[in-house]
């Protein structure tokens, strides 16, 4: 064997009987596994009566494996895979996704007897990985079988049971994974049928399922019978009794008819647990009452009933209990009697020695002004309580926190009264004072300073501190005194004077804590003062927490924070050509500075904050503003330029992009000249005849549709038509067509269309009657395409998506005249085969048909244009930092300046004045019973998940269960049977509404259109037709003879029901027959639902369309509803509909989610829901 020595070497290190018995099991062929790389391999060995795993990895220069059977058996099965990789000469699959010889995409090609589709490739992808997970961790879960279906519930994180044995192969594996599929109602691509063998899995769960529920029932059983009976519900209620030390849980009960204390830890511990197992009865308030406490002795570690009074924290929660109403009449003394809160409040007085001494006392009054001659408990809290043995009375805080038990006389010597200090205590405690104290006091102001600055060595790291240095002073500076980590401590003080006692207002002092605060700073015992972190948005966060403060409070800032009060400096903004090639232009954007000396790099991040402030490394901040009128900003974003974008990128650009007047000052006057000149040069009306040999008369708009394809292709330019559903872009297409071969002459190249397969026939027949001498050839599979016929026999070759791909290396090496990508939202994955095939083909002149032209995302129309336009919106990094920005406003004006030269998009509502109107109606219906409880479940399980959700970031890391969430709400919305099959013949308040609305229409005589996203919901609708023996037709992405079912509904005059999938019907279809649309259920996209609307509202339709929304009351549907409404602006874009659900934000989500009515500003039609 030729190996290298670090094979060698491991093959050496076996004995002579392990590697006897390895050569055995590989000669053998039980090496049925193996994949991995030049690093780690991993193996299965299967024998007769045993099976196990490898793993062998390169560590440094050296191989170490590990089996997971530990014996000799093990050791051999690792020889032996080691065998297989040299046998296959290091030749390994990456992943364990073979089935016997083959891979499984060559399995399934082979039986499809074609090649696979992009979508289906990257479905393939996804159970390839999942798969490849499995062979290494031996487990799969939720948030597995979630990507291979988004509606798959993310239940747990714990991992998933699919199979009574591990599967031995990937197919194995996906028909374990499609088994779980079918039995949650879900459904999965179809062209996986052809490996997926429900029989076969059926058999091998059905036995081991059945063991598992006998298991698991006799273990139920087993531990019903032996556990205790349980007791029967008690009726209690419960009250607090005050001692002098204690606060105790007094209860009662049926049996013993009167309350009795609870006694020890033995009763209390199983009144808790009779509790919580759903023992206890009781009413609202002591409900209250026994929930809190028993919240309260946990905290305070009391487990017998009872809380000892001298822990201030019983004492609080003694306070937040009087406070409740609801407990009136529940505390009570030891007499039984419950305490009363009196109305006027304790209060202190200060006044001489009643028994005669030289001090002051302290001593409590009632509110009549009598003297409290006993202690009271203290039960501190915002507003204080004091508690006797019968009354509880409000009032001033206390001195001392730490005590509950409060003397009602305090003796306070004199020199300590008679001070400063002395004088803010009873100021403070809103005492009164006596006449002699008065006559000594003077009031004083004192001025509170912030003193700020910015430091960089507050603290060892090298991070940016703000220093907060807050004193008050008074009017002569005599005293001052500055807030540290306790409090204001006093740091300068005129010397005492015996006559004269000052007395200082500090109500603003008091405040100084909450002013602060926004800026969350902490105090630093080395500076002895607070700082606040400098952070990237604390500029904006400083002059907000200025602009709050109080027009009393000095601020001295030091230079660096002066700059953010500063104005802006101005910038001056120019274009510069740096290359030119016939009509195109390469430009960069310059700005410059006056009047101040700063580097490319510093005006550079100036520019890129767009007017937001930036750090200086030389201190202090700047922002820019740019000198740019606002008629030159709209000119600048008009001819699609950021004047923000200082990367030094080059735009390329069309002279006619350019020629905008109120541009012109922003480029040099010699640039400027030439572009004008250039688009001087170019054929901007371009309006030849209609092309003879076209057999149907145009509308005036499909005139302006065929000169402006005229004017592409004159200027040589691609582009896209992007006009609404329905207004004739084929046959503005064809006209095209036909000019285009009038101006070739005889020797006219060929023509491609690529279209989704749905609608083949639609081109052939349409070619056929508009323009019957153009020779199309309609491709039905790949042998038929014959490249030497191309040009001589056939004008225009008419294909699907799927065969582009597999054609691709034929179709590119054919120069054709003109290429036209019906639905080209087909290529907005820039990424997929489908979009390179097209990127790759040879065309004179590229055009994209589409009327959604963007569907989820913006980077969908720098995909079509990468193939009608390749270059003019940059590569795809350009294109993301130009226009696709959230947070820069200007980003999709720009994009709609670039685009505007090359697409022309128009609406029914601006062209098609002729068209019958289109009157749409949101039709409401109620949830109830099993529906009802079943969404209410759903709402609550979601809304525990948005409580752990505060940030765009847990937001992004939480949106697989948000989002499978939203779709099981949709869902119970339909019907309870999609979520779970046994609900299946469960009430649904929709379908009731659908049949009433379709019983109408059936007796009035018309045809209806029906679409849903849910092929089973659409099954469920049918199910429910047959039982009423109504005629349907039936369309889904599953039916083969789509041109038969189409056909059949539009020719037939009798009342009938189309049943659509918003997938399979949405696009390429001609309805025109029905004049009545429901849309079962809504989605995010209006796009998608106007697309839909308008298989019926589209020329050849001569009644009015009526299209009904159904939607549930007060549920997700609605509020979707609303925000489609809401968010119109945000989600219309340059083209069409941006992505609804992209645009959400937390707010939304909580809005979706949240309990009660919705606000409408208008009644809509209700329907009965039975």
């Amino acid at each position: 064997m030729n190996v290298d020595r670090a094979t060698l070497d491991f093959l050496n290190s076996f004995s002579q009987d392990e590697k006897n018995e390895g050569q055995r099991l590989h000669d053998e062929g039980a090496v049925t596994q193996i994949f991995g790389n030049h690093l780690l391999i991993q193996g299965r060995i299967e024998d007769e009566d045993w099976s196990c795993r490898t793993r062998i990895q390169l560590q440094g220069n050296e191989w170490t494996g590990e089996a997971d059977e530990k014996s000799e058996s093990g050791r051999a099965a690792l020889y032996a895979t080691m065998l297989e990789k040299v046998a296959r000469k290091g030749d390994l699959p990456e992943a364990p996704n073979e089935v016997g010889e083959k891979t499984l995409t060559e399995v399934i090609e082979d039986k499809l007897g074609r090649g696979l589709t992009g979508e289906e490739d990257e479905y393939l992808g996804k159970i390839e990985r999942r798969y490849r997970r499995f062979e290494i961790e031996r487990e799969i879960f939720d948030s597995d079988l979630v990507r291979l279906h988004p509606r798959w519930p993310v239940d747990s994180f714990d991992p998933l049971t699919l199979w009574p044995t591990p599967p031995t192969d990937i197919l194995e594996f996906w028909n374990y994974v499609a088994h779980a599929f079918e039995k949650g109602n879900f459904d999965f691509p179809e062209f996986l049928e052809v490996i997926t063998d429900r029989e076969w899995t059926r058999e091998h769960m059905a036995a081991w399922e059945k063991r598992r529920e006998e298991s698991e029932w006799r273990y139920q059983v087993e531990v019903f019978e032996k556990r205790p009976a349980e007791e029967s519900v008690e009726l209690v209620e419960f009250r607090l009794r005050i001692s002098t030390r204690e606060a105790r849980l007094m209860v009662r009960t049926e049996e013993t008819g009167a309350f009795e204390r609870i006694a020890d830890e033995e009763q209390f511990t199983r009144l808790e647990e009779r509790y919580t197992n759903g023992g206890l009865r009781m009413a609202g308030p002591s409900e209250i009452l026994w929930s809190q406490f028993l919240h309260a002795a946990a905290k305070g570690e009391s487990t017998d009933g009872g809380l000892i009074l001298d822990k201030i924290e019983n004492c609080r929660f003694l306070n937040r209990l009087f406070h409740q109403p609801e407990l009136e009449g529940l505390i009570v003394n030891l007499d039984e009697i419950p305490y009363r809160i009196a109305e006027k409040p304790l209060r202190w007085t200060c006044r001489p020695d009643s028994m005669g001494g030289e001090d002051y006392e302290m001593q409590l009054l009632t509110g009549e002004g009598r003297d409290v001659s006993h202690t009271v408990r203290l039960l501190p809290g915002d507003e204080s309580l004091y508690m006797s043995d019968e009354w509880t009375f409000r009032g001033p805080e206390h001195w001392i926190k730490s005590e509950t038990l409060i003397e009602p006389r305090v003796v306070i010597p004199r020199s300590v009264i008679e001070s400063e200090s002395g004088v803010a205590f009873l100021y403070r405690l809103d005492s009164s004072l006596p006449p002699e104290l008065t006559a000594k006091i003077r009031e004083e102001t004192l001025q509170i300073c912030f003193d700020l600055s910015i430091s960089s060595s507050a603290t060892g790291a090298t991070s940016e501190h703000m220093i907060m240095k807050i004193t008050a002073t008074n009017r002569d500076g005599t005293r001052e005194e500055v807030l540290g980590r306790e409090g204001w401590e006093v740091v300068t003080q005129r010397k005492g004077d015996s006559d004269v006692l000052y007395r200082y207002d500090r109500a603003m002092q008091r405040r100084v804590g909450r002013f602060i605060a926004p800026m969350q700073p902490t105090f630093d015992g080395n500076l002895g003062c607070y700082r606040a972190r400098v952070t990237k948005n604390f500029p904006e966060k400083y002059a907000e927490w200025l602009e709050s403060l109080p027009d009393e409070i000095e601020i001295r800032a030091d230079k660096d924070l002066a700059t953010l009060e500063a104005d802006p400096i101005e910038a001056q903004v120019s274009f510069e050509v740096v290359d030119e090639e016939i009509d195109w232009f390469d430009l960069k954007v310059v700005v410059k500075v006056d009047g101040m000396d700063l580097s490319q790099e510093e005006i550079r991040a100036l520019v890129q904050a767009r007017g937001q402030f930036v750090r200086m490394e030389r201190g202090g901040w700047l922002r820019l503003k740019m000198n740019l009128s606002e008629e030159q900003q709209i000119a600048v974003s008009k001819i699609g330029l950021d004047p923000f974008d200082l990367t030094g990128e080059v735009h390329r650009l069309h002279a006619l992009q350019l020629a905008e007047p109120a541009a012109r000052e922003v480029f040099d006057a010699k640039a400027w000249k030439r572009i004008t000149e250039r688009a001087k040069s170019l054929k901007l009306q371009v309006r030849p005849e209609i092309p003879p040999g076209l057999n149907v008369h145009l509308r005036p708009y499909q005139i302006e549709g065929f000169h402006f394809l005229s004017y592409l292709s004159t200027n040589q330019f691609g582009g896209i038509l992007a006009d609404d559903m329905g207004l004739g872009k084929t046959i503005q297409s064809l006209t095209w067509l036909l000019w285009l071969r009038e101006q070739s002459g005889d020797d006219a190249p060929p023509s491609l269309v690529v279209c989704p397969k749905s609608v083949l026939d639609v081109w052939g027949d349409e070619v056929k009657k508009a323009a019957p001498s153009i020779r199309v050839q309609v491709l039905r599979n790949k042998s038929e395409l014959e490249v030497d016929r191309l040009g001589r026999d056939v004008d225009l070759l008419v294909i699907n998506y799927s065969q582009l791909r597999t054609c691709a290396d034929e179709l590119k090496e054919i120069q054709w005249l003109g290429i036209i990508l019906d639905e080209g939202q087909q290529i907005k994955n820039p990424d997929s085969k489908a979009a390179k095939s097209a990127r790759a083909l040879e065309g004179q002149n590229r055009l994209v048909l589409t009327g959604t032209p963007i569907e989820n995302r913006l980077l969908d129309v720098w995909s079509l244009m990468g193939f009608a336009m390749p270059g003019i919106l940059g590569d795809r990094k350009y294109f993301r930092e130009n226009f696709d920005k959230r947070k820069d406003g200007q980003s999709q004006a720009r994009l709609t300046a670039r685009l505007r030269p090359f697409l022309l998009r128009r609406t029914k509502g601006e062209v098609a004045l002729d068209l019958p109107p289109k009157i749409e109606e949101d039709v409401f219906s109620e949830m109830e019973s099993v529906q009802q409880q079943l969404y209410r479940a759903e709402l609550e399980r979601i809304q525990k998940v948005l409580l752990g959700i505060e940030n765009d970031e847990s937001l992004r890391k939480n949106s697989f269960v948000i989002l499978q969430g939203l779709m099981r709400l949709r869902q119970i919305c339909c019907h309870p049977g999609l979520i779970d099959a046994k609900h299946r013949y469960e009430d649904s308040a929709k379908l009731n509404a659908l049949f009433y609305l379709l019983d109408q229409l059936h007796e009035e005589g018309h045809k209806v259109l029906v679409f849903s996203q849910f092929v089973s919901m659409l099954d469920i609708i049918r199910e429910e037709l047959e039982d009423r023996e109504r005629p349907y037709s039936y369309l889904t992405g599953q039916t083969k003879n789509r041109h038969e079912v189409i056909s059949d509904f539009q020719e037939t005059k009798d009342p009938k029901v189309f049943l659509l999938s918003l997938k399979a019907g949405g696009s390429g279809l001609n309805l025109t027959s029905a004049s009545y649309v429901i849309l079962y259920d809504p989605w995010w996209n209006p796009a998608v639902e106007n697309q839909a609307i308008d298989r019926c509202h589209r020329i050849g339709q001569e009644s009015k369309v009526n299209a009904y929304r159904l939607l549930m009351r007060d549920s997700v549907e609605e509020k979707i509803r609303i925000l489609q409404q809401q968010k119109n602006a945000m989600m219309t874009s340059v083209l069409g509909e941006e992505g609804f659900t992209r645009n959400l934000e937390m707010d939304d989500l909580k809005f979706l989610f949240s309990d009660g009515q919705v606000e409408r500003k208008e009644s809509k039609k209700a329907v009965p829901a039975g």
